[in-house]
């Protein structure tokens, strides 16, 4: 009865990660010269790249894509072309 529970409790568990994995926003990022679009936060990206600058330069999206968008109609670039920590 107790591992029944435990299996279900594991279960559970799986299914909740991906879902708080979507619920962070798609956030731009300026990262080592770099456009990011990524469901991370600035703590999350700090922790990856170590000591790079990194900064925040637009707004928060629900959906990836529509960071991409913002980055393509209001900075004329792509993720990935340069930018600047200020």
């Amino acid at each position: 009865m107790l591992r029944q529970i435990l299996l279900a409790a594991a279960g559970l568990a799986a299914m909740a990660l991906p879902a708080f994995a979507q619920s962070t926003p798609a956030t731009v990022f300026c990262a080592n010269e770099r456009i990011l679009v990524e469901r991370s936060t600035i703590q999350q990206v700090q922790s990856r790249l170590g000591h790079a600058r990194i900064c925040i330069i637009g707004p928060s999206f629900d959906f990836q894509p529509d960071g991409v968008t913002w980055v393509r109609q209001n900075l004329n670039k792509s993720p990935g072309d340069s930018c600047r920590c200020g």
